[in-house]
């Protein structure tokens, strides 16, 4: 009897063992993704930016989305964080390379810098952001909010002060489908700046 329960304990424990193995086996595989420049150069802008240093920053970022796991919106009021889609490092500094590497494409400049490496240039315009919203919904889109200036360098004097209201369709459900689209916005708010910086650029060169 006493050998009958010790091989029936044996069994259950070989048992849970292997279960256990084969819960480990399937754990799902995180996902890492990063926003790309995706604002190709403008036809019909001058180069009058392009030797005129300007600094992109501080960013001023929304809490909720200062971490790896990526943030989307379900419904009017609630956010879901995912434990399996993240960020391949911070969304804020992804945002960032993003902008400078779009608006470097369309002021067709290699002036365009993080204002954290200020020093090494002499800047003559500095773009502060204030991002209030940046999040979306799987299968359906990407809301950007975001408030910009302008400013000169070293005064700090505002150039301009504009909103931008940016939403974009997801191409599909997913993830990768609302990084793309996330991306997209990113490429619509730097248009937007560029815009405007080569207007300012292009007022302060001296008429011949």
């Amino acid at each position: 009897m006493m050998g009958n329960r010790t091989e029936w304990c044996c069994g259950i424990t070989v048992l849970l063992a292997v279960l256990l193995a084969g819960c480990a086996g399937q754990s799902p595989r995180s996902n890492f993704y990063m926003l790309s420049a995706e604002a190709k150069p403008l036809t019909g802008v001058t180069g009058s930016c392009s030797s005129q240093a300007i600094s992109i920053g501080p960013v001023s970022w929304p809490r909720y989305l200062d971490q790896p796991r990526i943030v989307t919106r379900v419904g009017a009021n609630r956010l879901e964080e995912n434990e399996f889609n993240r960020w391949g490092g911070s969304l804020e500094d992804g945002f960032v390379r993003a902008v400078i590497k779009n608006l470097s494409n369309l002021l067709h400049s290699e002036l365009v810098v993080n204002y954290r490496r200020s020093e090494y240039f002499a800047p003559v315009y500095r773009v502060e952001i204030i991002v209030n919203q940046f999040d979306g919904q799987l299968g359906e889109n990407v809301i950007l909010d975001a408030k910009w200036s302008i400013l000169s360098e070293p005064s700090g004097k505002f150039e301009r002060v504009r909103t931008s209201t940016i939403q974009k369709d997801t191409s599909s459900p997913g993830y990768e489908a609302l990084v793309n689209a996330s991306s997209l916005a990113v490429a619509q708010l730097s248009e937007e700046m560029a815009a405007q910086l080569a207007r300012v650029c292009a007022a302060s060169v001296p008429s011949q």
